[in-house]
């Protein structure tokens, strides 16, 4: 059961992190006209509660009952010390991640609402908040990095030592394909 949620928690906030790789505020926000670059920070807000809402269901998890992978025993003492330090670098960096975002949206000048209809401030400043967006868009750059060597590290295992680590996080019907 835990597992089959971990799963679902993965995959669910990968999505969510690819929708923010792929659609940001600032590139809508240059390209598109007043109502269009509201509609995107709104929609840009309102993923960001429902991802903050996944990560914080994740790491309750981790807290009760620590982290549900091992590393593996054909791993080298080096490969067990970079799983175990990047597992826990994921950890922590979504959340601190959010927690940019959400102070980024909370020093706004302008009203946040999340999907149109959530109130997220009361407006702010702007140099206070341009100083916040920036730290999130590192913030976000520095998990994008982490993400990507999570997964290629992962595919190293899976392909190279051959110890079956992609199955331990795809759904069971996927297992005959990878």
């Amino acid at each position: 059961m835990r597992r089959t949620a971990l799963k679902w928690l993965h995959w669910l906030a990968l999505a969510f992190l690819l929708y923010f790789f792929l659609i940001e505020p600032g590139d809508v926000s240059r390209a598109a006209p007043e109502v269009a670059k509201t509609a995107a920070l709104s929609t840009h807000a309102g993923v960001g509660v429902l991802l903050a809402i996944l990560s914080a269901i994740w790491t309750l998890m981790y807290w009760a009952k620590g982290q549900t992978g091992r590393p593996g025993p054909k791993l080298s003492p080096l490969a067990r010390k970079i799983h175990y330090w990047g597992h826990r670098a994921l950890y922590w960096a979504l959340p601190l991640m959010l927690l940019t975002g959400a102070a980024a949206g909370l020093a706004a000048p302008f009203p946040v609402l999340g999907f149109g209809v959530i109130p997220l401030n009361f407006g702010g400043n702007m140099t206070l908040h341009n100083i916040i967006v920036d730290i999130h868009e590192f913030a976000f750059d520095a998990l994008t990095i982490l993400i990507v060597t999570h997964s290629i590290f992962h595919v190293w295992r899976h392909y190279v030592l051959k110890d079956n680590a992609l199955r331990m996080m795809v759904p069971k019907a996927l297992h005959g394909r990878i």
